[in-house]
């Protein structure tokens, strides 16, 4: 709801304290009224926006907002919404250098819903972006830590 007038003025009518005083009231109890909701776009003129918040989200939303960015409570990630698909960024805590991420897709919505981390066994190392095997012997994977 935006902001409205509190009084109409006509011709050779007398500005009163009360009246000043109650425009001006208005304007000051009601001042996210003048910016809420928005009206058209706003620019931060390449400023910080600082102390916000993402919208919260149980479920997934229907990708249709180009742009949209929310976080999605029950997968614990980042929703990324580019107009006809839901992008996903996991918030993945305890991630150790060293290890393999692993995705997957038990829910049947559009992009991994489900991450883990990939402990590597003895046989195994991971130097940047390369997977190397040290020996055929033994189990390569030690286990999965599911976040």
């Amino acid at each position: 709801m935006a902001i409205s007038r509190v009084k109409v003025w006509v011709a050779n009518e007398v500005l009163t304290a009360s009246d000043l005083n109650g425009e001006f009231n208005n304007v000051l109890n009601n001042a996210l009224s003048l910016v809420s909701p928005l009206t058209g776009n706003l620019n931060f003129n390449n400023n910080q926006a600082t102390n916000m918040r993402l919208e919260v989200q149980t479920a997934t939303q229907a990708a249709a907002q180009s742009g949209r960015i929310y976080w999605q409570s029950t997968e614990g990630a980042i929703h990324l919404d580019t107009g006809s698909l839901i992008g996903r960024a996991p918030a993945l805590t305890g991630i150790q250098q060293g290890r393999l991420v692993g995705l997957t897709n038990p829910s049947g919505v559009s992009g991994s819903t489900v991450y883990s981390q990939i402990i590597l066994g003895d046989n195994l190392t991971l130097t940047g972006t390369t997977l190397a095997a040290a020996a055929a012997s033994g189990n390569p994977i030690q286990s999965a830590v599911f976040n």
